[in-house]
């Protein structure tokens, strides 16, 4: 068998660019003590609030018992508060506290200009594509993970 070159692979660069995104935004967060995670669940939050943990979960794509651990932490640092759902006593409603949209538009600022940071050299159209790149191989992984999880065999 002939030597696999994993560093040609669009999935092994995918990861490797995700890791290395999310280490520098780590470092440009450091000041505000939240984490990429963090920020992701606060980002999806925000115009949102009342939402369910569950809705959020899914517009964050995590899963809902990392959600809930994130947002017990978040919760603690006073960026969010849950609310017991009126309509159904056995969920949360989540909200963005003062502090928690401060903190958002101060991150939103950050991960904005960090992105344009790492993409400083590649055209604006190239970067659109891209994008719809990535959302294609998203959609089809999901497609192809669901079939799988319900015994199709999508190939």
């Amino acid at each position: 068998m002939e030597h696999y070159d994993l560093d040609g692979s669009y999935g092994f660069l995918l990861g490797k660019a995700y890791r290395r995104m999310v280490q520098l935004l780590l470092q440009r967060f450091k000041p505000f003590n939240i984490t990429p995670e963090q920020w992701s669940v606060l980002c999806r939050l925000q115009g949102n609030d009342g939402i369910s943990q569950k809705e959020l979960a899914a517009r964050a794509d995590k899963d809902p018992p990392t959600t809930t651990r994130i947002l017990d932490v978040m919760e603690r640092k006073g960026w969010v508060r849950r609310e017991l759902n009126a309509e159904d006593r056995r969920s949360f409603g989540v909200y963005s506290t003062p502090e928690g949209v401060k903190l958002a538009q101060q991150l939103t600022a950050i991960e904005l200009q960090t992105l344009l940071d790492a993409a400083r050299d590649i055209p604006k159209e190239q970067l659109e594509l891209f994008k719809q790149l990535l959302r294609h191989i998203s959609q089809a992984a999901e497609q192809l993970n669901e079939s799988q999880q319900t015994g199709g065999s999508e190939q």
